[in-house]
């Protein structure tokens, strides 16, 4: 007879994508969980779409479960949290006390636990896979955790679009999950963040040129010059824009010799327009001068203030006031990149960036934290990123927001 395996082993098991252990997991906690949403909500059907939506969440974000043995409890006070937010903006619900006082709760038939549970990596891959539009509102909703009413105002779409768009994900994902469960892993193109490992190298030291302000703007500052990124949000690694930028020429700028970088937005909800970015190369680094934005009626220009944005030309293994520099071994997916400076800055607004640079120049990883003091902003949340993926830094913890990835097929 197969020995029951506890909680904490099926968690620790279901954290490495094993179907198996999270059904079994899901199974152990679904009725009850259940019995209290029944509760809450009132009725057996809303019960049960605040418990899908519950468990989804969990196998999405099981691999930050800090403490494997409650994992009832962690999914159970996801379904809470769910629950309430539906209550407090849903009028045709009773109060949350109210109806904790004069609910008398039923049993819950056995077929509620009938309903797989589909494998974490599988459902990820589902996820990223939604068209943009979709793909965005089902991340904010599932991953970060806004509100239907916050991602309605961050994407600039009516409530009922995004109730819309979120049942239409549903129904895509659990096509998607089902199919890759019938026929095995499919080849799937790069929407979701390729494995980054980052090994330090303490007793080594680097010193780099760079030959361009760096990732999103272009690595490189030389005319002709052409490449692709993709920007991957966290939690889950899920692929938010691709960015395709070419330096198109040299240009007379306020007297100054400027490059001029066409910046190109794909993939991404909602859509960005197109950009044309111009820098002045000097002896302290790469000078950002003028952004022009394409807008639907007219093209708006910014001038940047004098010292705003200045690129140093050079990094070294050093920490100064102005960035910490060190050198790792890097490997993004199958290419390994070896030995490469990582250079850490712009911690004092409390959204710091780590930019890592080839021995020869070129940025091929941009990665962003989000510390405990970062203001406020629509574009994180502090409390839904990823615990386990974080840099320590001066006595603080930043959590990672995006990598911005160099694309080289």
């Amino acid at each position: 007879m197969t020995e029951r395996r506890s909680d904490e082993e099926l968690a620790v098991a279901a954290c490495t994508g094993d179907e198996s252990a999270f059904n079994d997991l899901a199974g152990r906690c679904r009725s009850e969980i259940l019995l209290e949403l029944t509760g809450l909500m009132g009725n057996i059907h809303d019960a049960e779409d605040v418990a899908q939506e519950a468990f989804l969440r969990g196998f999405l974000k099981i691999s930050t479960l800090r403490e494997p043995y409650n994992f009832g409890g962690w999914v159970r006070q996801i379904a809470r949290n769910i629950a309430r937010n539906r209550l407090s903006r849903d009028r045709r619900f009773l109060p949350l006390d109210e109806h904790t006082a004069n609910y008398t709760c039923t049993a819950i038939p056995d077929k509620t636990l009938a309903e797989p549970i589909p494998q974490v990596d599988s459902a990820l891959v589902a996820l990223s896979r939604l068209p943009s539009k979709l793909r965005e509102t089902a991340r904010l909703t599932y991953l970060s955790s806004y509100t239907h009413k916050q991602i309605s105002g961050r994407l600039h779409i009516p409530l009922g679009t995004v109730k819309r768009r979120l049942w239409e994900s549903r129904i895509q994902m659990r096509k998607d999950v089902s199919k890759m469960s019938r026929i095995g892993r499919i080849p799937e193109p790069l929407k979701v963040a390729p494995k980054i490992v980052i090994k330090e190298l303490p007793e080594k030291k680097m010193e780099i040129i760079s030959k361009g302000p760096g990732l999103y703007f272009g690595s490189v500052l030389e005319t002709g010059n052409s490449e692709e990124c993709r920007f991957f949000d966290y939690p889950g690694g899920i692929l938010t824009q691709s960015v395709q930028t070419e330096v198109l020429r040299r240009i007379d700028i306020l007297g100054m010799d400027c490059f001029e970088v066409l910046i190109e937005h794909s993939d991404c909800e909602p859509p960005i327009p197109n950009i044309l970015d111009y820098f002045n190369v000097t002896n302290q680094g790469f000078r950002w001068i003028m952004r022009v934005t394409a807008d639907l009626n007219y093209p708006r220009i910014r001038f940047i203030e004098k010292n705003e944005q200045l690129f140093p030309s050079s990094y070294a293994s050093i920490e100064n006031d102005d960035y910490n520099g060190r050198v790792v071994n890097l490997s993004i997916g199958s290419r390994h990149y070896g030995v490469v400076l990582a250079v850490f800055w712009g911690w004092e607004n409390g959204t710091p960036a780590e930019s890592f640079y080839t021995s020869d120049g070129r940025q091929v990883l941009h990665r962003r934290y989000v510390g405990p003091d970062a203001p406020e902003s629509g574009n994180y949340r502090y409390d839904s990123l990823m615990e386990e993926v974080y840099k320590n830094f001066r006595g603080k913890d930043y959590r990672l927001w995006y990598d911005t990835v160099l694309i080289e097929e």
